[in-house]
């Protein structure tokens, strides 16, 4: 090495003086950093080190992968990492055997530079998964600040342990202060003093502000909104406002997304949501839509559950029953027994009694039964859709032989036996009685607590009146402020409690009514569903009354379920004529 190359050389002397590879060996270089502004050394630094180190020990660099300004602890937004790695796994394969490792490392050298460890990863299982990988390849890796070489590998593992620990510990202490302060500002209420101290005219009633950092769900708009200034002793921020993020109702979206809420209680799916609302661009968007909580008013941040921390857009019943349903659908996903009626392709097939039909072809026994069809065929069928035992199919017509039943047949002969057996006023009644019986004692229950919580309001609304006495008379008062805001927040929250309550209780009209005009009118509206062409809406009028059927030898039982656990009214099933279900021949046109 010349003089002249030796003067330039401006940060040798920061880095390791050792190389475990010989001369000539080529490698390849990596280089990260985060974004901020006191990093130990710039991404340009970090390079101009790593290349003055491969000139003094003679090694050939062919290629520099950089990462920059990305602030994250995982590596999936580190698209230079993740090419190196790549390009890597192509040209090293992996060698288990140990001394044909050593021997390919003592043959054909090749190594990874990069400043330290944590440009690599800070969390320690996926940093060392990493350096595993590549060693396991041949890959000599070379840490540039580290003197985690020293020829005896279990020292060498210790002291790459320790600054991994030591890498990850850091990382937890970043996590813990940004989510501290995080904590700090999604707590934050309209009476905090330093909130009003920039919005004087606010009209402070003890809510939470709905500082949500991050992304603003649809139905809700951010709003920008001053909450302090910065008062760091240094920075380029220091003595800014300090603006943040504040989420709103939309005008523009908030109903359209309460109606999918809405249709989605009434059982519709994804398909017919997005269809009639075009929310998103896709559906695999409706997944998390209608699984984020916030829509019922509470926010799940860290390990905490802010109550009514935005207006809520739908009950939390609904959210809850939405959930069970996946739930549900996930015990599949895990291989586990679910409820047939639930599962996605049967809540969004064509076909009316999908999941309810079972075989009984075996006596002791029973059999789901799945559709299928032929398709049409010109000038001689049309399409035939049928149910078949899964049993039988899988079979081949050892372990059950029942045969196929046409799905059209079967769905009329169903629809037949509600309309003539069950939608009647004479059936139905004492179903309506139950419900008033249910709904009296809810009534009762709600004016109880209606006339507890009347007293409780008027009480909070004397101290009220009482603390605005002493305002007039003493003046503003700090402590009074706060009694003041106290009461007013207990006051809202007693008014939002006797509306709901208010809307639980029935009159004795209303509740008079059921086993009237309104017990008509819903059997009426079930009757036009069964009727009508809306395949979805008929299914769920079905599912509300039809447990299963179950086939056995051109006949079936219907099986009911009901609302109320009463059998003296009616059978918990009836029997059903299903003969000439037989599939049409070939001839016959449907």
């Amino acid at each position: 090495m010349t003089d002249e190359q030796t003067s330039d050389n401006r940060y040798l002397h920061l880095v390791r003086q050792d190389c475990p590879l010989p001369p000539g060996t080529h490698v390849v270089i990596y280089c990260r950093d985060s974004g901020g502004e006191e990093q130990d050394r710039s991404v340009q630094q970090q390079i101009d080190t790593a290349r003055e180190y491969c000139q003094h020990h003679n090694l050939v660099v062919d290629r520099v992968y950089v990462d920059e300004a990305r602030v994250s602890s995982n590596t999936d937004k580190r698209n230079q990492l993740q090419e190196m790695l790549l390009d890597l796994h192509r040209s090293f394969r992996l060698i288990h055997d140990r001394y044909k490792r050593e021997k390919a490392v003592q043959e054909s050298p090749f190594g990874v530079i990069f400043w330290k460890s944590n440009r690599l990863g800070r969390d320690s299982i996926e940093a060392t998964h990493i350096k595993t990988d590549l060693r396991l390849r041949g890959v000599t890796i070379i840490d540039l600040v580290t003197s985690a070489n020293t020829g005896n590998a279990a020292i060498d593992a210790l002291i790459e342990a320790f600054q991994q620990w030591q890498d990850e510990q850091a990382l937890d202490e970043i996590s813990q202060n940004a989510k501290r302060g995080l904590a700090q500002l999604v707590g934050t209420r309209d009476n905090d003093p330093q909130f009003l101290e920039y919005n004087p005219t606010w009209q402070s009633t003890g809510a939470y502000l709905g500082l949500k950092p991050g992304v603003v769900p649809l139905g809700f708009k951010g709003e920008r909104i001053q909450i302090g200034v910065y008062k760091r002793k240094k920075g380029r921020n220091s003595g800014e406002a300090r603006i943040v993020q504040r989420i709103v109702p939309d005008p523009e979206t908030w109903e359209r997304c309460r109606l999918a809420w809405e249709m989605r209680h009434n059982g519709a799916s994804f398909g017919e949501i997005h269809q009639a609302l075009q929310l998103f661009k896709n559906l695999n968007s409706y997944n998390a839509f209608f699984g984020n909580e916030i829509y019922t008013g509470k926010f799940h941040f860290g390990d905490k559950v802010y109550e009514d921390f935005v207006p809520a857009m739908i009950p939390q019943e609904w959210f809850d029953a939405e959930q069970k349903r996946r739930a549900e659908r996930g015990r599949k996903a895990k291989g586990k027994p679910m409820d047939r009626r639930m599962e996605p392709r049967r809540v969004a097939s064509e076909y009316l009694l999908s999941g309810l039909i079972y075989c009984g072809h075996n006596d002791g026994e029973e059999h789901p039964m799945n559709v299928e069809s032929i398709p049409a065929k010109k000038g001689t069928r049309g399409k035939y859709a049928f149910f078949i035992c899964n049993t039988m199919k899988n079979s081949r017509g050892q372990a059950c032989q029942a045969k196929r039943i046409g799905t059209r047949s079967l769905d009329q002969t169903v629809i037949d036996n509600l309309l003539a057996h069950i939608l009647t006023i004479g059936n139905l009644r004492p179903l309506a009685e139950n419900i008033a019986r249910s709904l009296t004692e809810r009534s009762q229950d709600a004016e109880t607590r209606i006339k507890a919580l009347e007293d409780k309001l008027d009480d909070v609304q004397k101290s009220i009146n009482n603390i605005m006495d002493a305002i007039e008379k003493m003046g503003y008062a700090t402590h009074l402020q706060q009694r003041y805001d106290t009461r007013k927040r207990e006051e809202a929250e007693l008014i939002g409690e006797l509306a709901t309550l208010n809307a639980l209780h029935a009159t004795p009209k209303q509740i008079k009514n059921i086993s009237g005009e309104l017990l008509e009118e819903w059997i009426q509206f079930m009757r036009d569903a069964l009727e009508s062409g809306d395949r979805a809406l008929a299914r769920r009028v079905i599912q509300q009354f039809v447990a299963k059927i179950v086939i056995k030898e051109g006949t079936g039982i219907l099986y009911y379920t009901f609302p109320f656990p009463d059998d003296l009214y009616m059978p918990s099933y009836g029997k059903v004529d299903l003969r000439g279900f037989e599939p049409l021949t070939s001839t016959v046109r449907l």
